[in-house]
């Protein structure tokens, strides 16, 4: 008997030696967290169900720009306007609603000297052993620095924007990884689209024979960061095939890290075309010597204008006054034994778009003959050849 209460007394001693043991590291655990909370550098706070602050951190007060006596059992409002209150109010309305935390809330707070501060942080409701809803507690940090520095950037990148606008060349802002981040109203007037329509998007401009042609300029933009001047071409929404000049340039917003690549293009499709004519035209001066029979000279003439306006055939129409017809005086066409055939048709004046054009004295183009009323397509059947599309344009002869 006397060996078991012996036993009784040890075993009694063991429990009391493990709580004051569990006690003693509960309390080291509690002055480390409370050591570790008090010399963070984010402010670490709770506030009861109606916002008023029970505890802070040193962090807090700096932060918060009040000394600790300034904000203990004060409410959260007491440091922002109505405004920003309103919004807090809202949010710790909804966390107590849903019992979901926040941690992306910014407070626009004054401190001692009225100075305004931007806080941001994170908010989780506080809930007793019951289970009752008794508060909230969570994170702050000071981002006015932050963002100061951003709205500055915004500010800036609203300046360049406007600056950018009335830049008569289309404009084009990339991504490092080629998405639309701003295009200029000269860009949507030249191609067609809207920066709606392309903002985060890649623009599908670049024809598919160009692709390889692309992919090694955006790697030469890369490693030497700026392209001068590049001769190329560009689709539009419509399809049409545009001449353009581009320069590019990679740039940073921060540091040697590229933050973007800026594209100016030119369309200099209109320059090429005019540059062509003057060629032909300088062409077929030089050559008028060589061609003394007019004939040979006419047919000459419509080689040039056949490949000055990438056809398949050019023809010079002329008429007959004393028969009334139509008489094909010289030819030009991708199909030699069709050239030879048209020169031996006629048809009367009064026929086809070559008619119309006699009677108006007016140029006409069309793109699908088809649906013209006026087009014969009996020429077509004698010379062996498939009209699509034409121009015709009156030949003149003083006031005739």
């Amino acid at each position: 008997m006397a060996k078991e209460k012996k036993m009784n007394q040890r075993a009694q001693k063991g429990m009391d030696l493990d709580s004051k043991l569990m006690a003693s590291c509960a309390r080291l655990s509690s002055e480390r967290y409370q050591a570790f909370v008090e010399n963070i550098e984010e402010g670490v706070y709770e506030v009861d169900i109606h916002g008023n602050f029970l505890y802070f951190n040193k962090s807090l007060c700096r932060i918060f720009g009040h000394p600790p006596e300034e904000i203990q059992f004060q409410n959260f409002s007491k440091f922002m306007d109505e405004e920003s209150a309103k919004k807090v109010f809202e949010a710790f309305n909804r966390i107590y609603e849903t019992g979901q935390g926040v941690s992306d809330l910014q407070w626009r707070v004054k401190d001692k000297e009225g100075n305004e501060r931007i806080v941001e942080l994170s908010a989780a409701l506080i809930t007793n052993k019951e289970g009752q809803k008794i508060g909230f507690r969570g994170i702050a940090r000071d981002i006015t620095d932050k963002y100061k520095t951003q709205e500055a950037l915004r500010q800036s990148e609203r300046r360049y924007r406007t600056l950018l606008d009335f830049i008569p060349y289309p404009i084009v802002v990339f991504t490092p990884e080629g998405k639309v981040t701003y295009l200029n109203p000269a860009f949507t007037e030249t191609f067609g689209w809207t920066l709606e329509e392309l903002e985060g998007k890649t623009i599908p401009y670049v024809p598919p024979e160009l692709s390889e042609e692309t992919r090694e300029n955006i790697k030469r933009l890369c490693e030497e960061r700026i392209i001068l001047r590049h001769e190329t071409q560009r689709l539009t929404k419509d399809g049409r095939v545009l001449d353009v000049v581009l320069r590019a340039a990679v740039y940073s917003e921060s540091g040697d890290e590229p933050s973007g690549e800026l594209v100016i293009l030119r369309d200099i499709t209109q320059e090429k075309r005019i540059a062509r004519h003057n060629e032909a035209l300088l062409k077929i001066s030089l050559s008028l010597p060589e061609y003394p029979d007019l004939d040979d000279l006419l047919d000459f003439i419509s080689s040039e204008v056949k490949g000055l306006m990438d056809a398949e055939g050019a023809l010079v129409i002329l008429l007959d006054e004393e028969k009334n017809e139509f008489f094909f005086k010289a030819a030009a066409h991708d199909d030699e034994m069709a050239e030879k055939r048209v020169k031996e048709i006629r048809f009367p004046a009064t026929k086809g778009v070559s008619g119309r054009v006699l009677r108006t004295g007016e140029p006409v183009m069309i793109e699908d003959v088809s649906k013209d009323p006026d087009f014969y397509s009996v020429v077509d059947t004698l010379a062996g050849f498939t009209t699509r599309s034409l121009l015709s344009v009156p030949l003149r002869s003083k006031e005739r």
